[in-house]
Formats: structure tokens, sequence, C-alpha cells
């Protein structure tokens, strides 16, 4: 499944924050329950990414690049609180520098905003019962799909002008584009 535009993502934030619960049931006996928000957010990185892309194997490599930067934020965090700043700065990073690119002035402003803010949501939402730890992941989620709102997916501009066979090469170059990927 994918969840590369506004209504799809809005479904991930719902099951991205329901998948907390059972998750912090199954580690809570081995780490505490910040640990274990941090290792979600960490692992819910990847799978955001995943179904972002346009293609399944964009979608898979951008995915492998932010758990193989997870695992090293994971190394490097000395919190719970910088484990998760540095999994969603992840996740904005790879967003707008890898599955979708663009220019950076655009993308540092969109993902410092949207990161900011959905940060700033979660950070309001959160307090020590499980229930405020899912609707703050959902308050994050549901604040990252205002990317595809705001043009940070908009779609590479096709060619209007020129003869049909200009638009069938541009097509096909994009197809191949895509594919090596």
């Amino acid at each position: 499944m994918r969840w590369n535009d506004f209504s799809r993502s809005l479904l991930f934030a719902a099951v991205a924050a329901a998948g907390f619960a059972p998750f912090a049931m199954l580690t809570t006996p081995w780490l505490s329950v910040s640990w274990a928000l941090a290792l979600y957010a960490l692992a819910c990185g990847p799978l955001y990414l995943s179904g972002l892309g346009s293609s399944r194997r964009r979608g898979v490599r951008s995915a492998l690049l932010a758990a193989v930067l997870g695992g090293v934020a994971l190394l490097v965090a000395g919190s719970p609180r910088e484990a998760i700043v540095l999994a969603a700065v992840i996740a904005g990073l790879v967003r707008s520098g890898v599955v979708y690119h663009r220019p950076l002035a655009r993308a540092a402003l969109i993902e410092a905003g949207l990161l900011g803010v959905g940060l700033g949501v979660a950070q309001l939402l959160i307090a020590s019962s499980t229930l405020s730890i899912v609707l703050a992941i959902w308050g994050f989620f549901l604040v990252q799909s205002v990317f595809f709102l705001v043009g940070g997916a908009c779609r590479e501009r096709s060619t209007r002008g020129g003869d049909a066979f200009e638009r069938a090469v541009d097509q096909v170059n994009a197809i191949l584009r895509d594919a090596s990927v």
C-alpha cells in the first residue's frame, strides 16, 4: 500500500499511532516507555518512507537509507528525546532529499516547518499514559500529512508542448528514470 497523498497519509497516521500500544506491551518489559517510544519512532520512519516513493524500488531504497541512519541515530542519541528528534529529522531529510527531489531552500523550509510543528504538537499531546503517546504519534503524522497539501510532493511538470514523439520520449525517459532509482 502507498501513502503518497494526503488522504492515504492520514490513514498511515492512524495506523502508526495504533501500532504503538502493542509495541509498548512487547518492549516495556526490557525498555522504559520513553526508550520504547524512541525505538518505535526510529522504526516508523523507514516504514513511512517506504510508502512515499513513486515506485516500490524508490520506497525501499529510501526506507533502507532511513533504517541505516536510524541505527546510527540510536547509537549516538544520549536520551530518548534526542533519538525521537533524530528520527523525525531523518524522515524529513530522506523525504525531501531522496523520495522527492526538491530545491534545497524549498525543501528545508517545508521540512523545518512540518517537523517543528509536528514535534510541537506531539509534545503538547504527550503525557505519561499510553493513550497520550498514541495521540502524540497520531498528531505528529497528521502534521506530516500536510506535506502533500503544501506542494512538498508536487510532481514534475510534463512537457505539454512539442509533438507527440517528444512527449512519448519524455514519458519513456521518466519511466526509465523511476525504474533505475
